[in-house]
């Protein structure tokens, strides 16, 4: 079985890029361009993990963490920052409003797959050989 996951990310580049990633390992992708619709989508949708930049227009990746982890059935859904934030305390800042982690841009396409399934439990992992 594999993951719905949802990308949060206004940059068109890096979303198209974690997307395709994540769908070459066979995974279902949700996409938005801001925090709101995000928001929106990640509450209409159900995914099995969030990925977030912090900062986007409308509403930023904070205030996306901090909504999401105000409704009780969230609280369990793993939430990653992927973000070019990544100076002394943004890690902790990230992790204080709600976020289970911290990945850096510019993110490593051979390695951010099993990054990120490393979020979810071991029936949404892509199977040995897999993109």
């Amino acid at each position: 079985m594999k993951a719905t996951i949802l990308v949060i990310e206004d940059d068109d580049a890096s979303r198209q890029l974690v997307s395709y990633l994540l769908e070459a390992a066979g995974h279902r992708v949700l996409a938005a361009e801001n925090g709101a619709l995000g928001l929106g989508l990640a509450l209409a949708e159900g995914p099995d993990l969030v990925l977030c930049d912090l900062q986007m227009p409308v509403m930023n990746g904070y205030e996306v963490a901090q909504s999401l982890r105000s409704h009780h059935g969230w609280r369990v859904v793993p939430l990653v920052a992927v973000t070019a934030f990544s100076m002394p305390g943004d890690r902790e800042k990230a992790l204080e409003v709600g976020f289970d982690e911290h990945l850096s841009k510019p993110i490593t396409p051979e390695t951010f797959v099993s990054q990120i399934e490393s979020f979810l439990g071991s029936s949404f992992h892509a199977p040995p050989g897999a993109a």
